[in-house]
């Protein structure tokens, strides 16, 4: 797989999840085992306005010419990705999700993403 691949993946998937906890957050939230009370759907919302901007710079950043730029994104979309991998997984591990099995889609995502961008960021080839 290509860097340029990895960065559009992680920008539909990022913009997919948005539009979910933009549009309809109790669902999504229901959907993990949350029960989806007013400000747990007011943080989903704020997740999504967060994942719109991931997924743009995703998306910029797979054109970037500049190796010091398309570095510095890359190392920071992995640190976000590895981040949200500890917190989902301790999440679904620690029981604070009811359902937990749909808890594991989002940690198996940010840990193919993490993966993913440790080896473009430190083994890989940039194209």
């Amino acid at each position: 797989m290509r860097l340029r691949s990895l960065l559009l993946i992680g920008m539909v998937i990022a913009f997919l999840f948005a539009l979910a906890l933009l549009l309809g957050p109790t669902i999504i939230l229901k959907f993990f085992g949350l029960p989806g009370t007013a400000a747990e759907a007011l943080l989903a919302q704020v997740i999504g306005a967060g994942l719109i901007g991931m997924g743009i710079i995703s998306w910029f950043a797979k054109d970037l010419a500049d190796a010091q730029a398309l570095t510095g994104t890359v190392m920071a979309l992995f640190i976000a990705a590895a981040i949200a991998f500890v917190v989902t997984l301790l999440a679904v591990l620690g029981k604070t999700v009811v359902r937990s099995g749909n808890a594991w889609i989002a940690v198996i995502l940010f840990l193919v993403f993490a993966v993913g961008f440790a080896y473009f960021q430190f083994f890989g080839p940039r194209e």
